[in-house]
């Protein structure tokens, strides 16, 4: 059987028009969130996503290179911010919110610790407790400390829909204790999010095997299906859109998928057990000498 094969715009046009369905489904924005360890290409991919939707490269998301962190903060990047198509039609779209944050720290891990510094950070900001532009960087100092950090209310504005793990594929290693507390973070505390997973600098790794297998580890740490992950070669600066279009596009539309939803657990309580004494036997008038 010959399969026939379809024109690249095509596809891309069936893409959009999917995507396009799926965004009409929906009644606000999503907020996406991005995360992984420092230098996986967080920021890049970001900016990536708006250039297949747009056409056009811009430093959305700020990028960097170095051993220094480039984002501190948490920056949320608005649907507005980036999105003013020509068709007046395509302007309601309620593409994502894209919300970036300073990348997470290996070494701040600890299988044997629940509430870990990178754990705290990630709970306050999948659960809308951490406003636009806050000291990421100060406070994983603070939290580093010991310090304790004071109630926080939620704002559901703020709370996140969707959580999409970076994970560079120019190194070999796995960071199987960082993904454990992601996983733990996003499906057993308060909600239970959505997550999906890019591998970055595709361009890094020539072997396809070792790519696929790759892939299929990082869905069965996280507990995803494989094809929740999309394996990218980010956009840079002066490089035009190209066929990689339609897979980012693709993916895309898994996330703005209506039917994805976040679910608040309720957490069953229980009566604590009453300590019960263990009584003293008598003696009966018997003596120790």
């Amino acid at each position: 059987m010959i399969v026939e094969k379809i024109p690249e715009d095509e596809r891309r046009n069936e893409v959009w028009n999917e995507l396009k369905a799926n965004l009409n489904e929906i009644k606000k924005p999503k907020n996406v969130l991005l995360l992984g360890e420092y230098g996986t290409g967080k920021s890049s991919f970001i900016n990536t996503v708006i250039t297949a939707l747009t056409g056009r490269y811009r430093y959305y998301a700020d990028i960097g290179s170095g051993n220094l962190h480039c984002t501190t903060r948490l920056h949320k990047i608005f649907r507005e911010e980036y999105w003013n198509p020509e068709k007046e039609e395509d302007r309601a779209l309620n593409l994502p919110n894209f919300i970036d944050i300073i990348g997470l720290d290996v070494q701040l891990s600890n299988p044997f610790e629940v509430d870990t510094v990178n754990s705290q950070i990630m709970n306050l900001i999948l659960n809308g407790k951490l406003s636009e532009d806050t000291d990421l960087l100060d406070l994983g100092m603070k939290l580093k400390e010991g310090k304790k950090i004071k109630e926080i209310p939620e704002d559901e504005s703020l709370v996140i829909d969707i959580i999409v793990i970076v994970v560079s594929l120019e190194d070999d290693k796995i960071q199987h204790t960082l993904l454990d507390e992601i996983y733990k973070e996003s499906n057993k505390r308060t909600r239970q999010f959505p997550v999906f997973a890019v591998l970055t600098k595709s361009d890094k790794c020539n072997d396809q095997k070792k790519l696929e297998k790759k892939k299929k580890d990082i869905a069965e740490e996280i507990s995803i299906d494989v094809k929740k992950i999309l394996i990218c070669k980010n956009y840079h600066e002066g490089q035009n859109p190209d066929s990689r279009d339609v897979e980012i596009l693709e993916f895309l539309t898994k996330l703005c998928d209506p039917c994805l939803k976040v679910v608040k657990l309720h957490k069953v309580k229980v009566e604590e057990e009453q300590a019960t004494s263990t009584p003293i036997p008598p003696t009966y008038g018997c003596s120790l000498m």
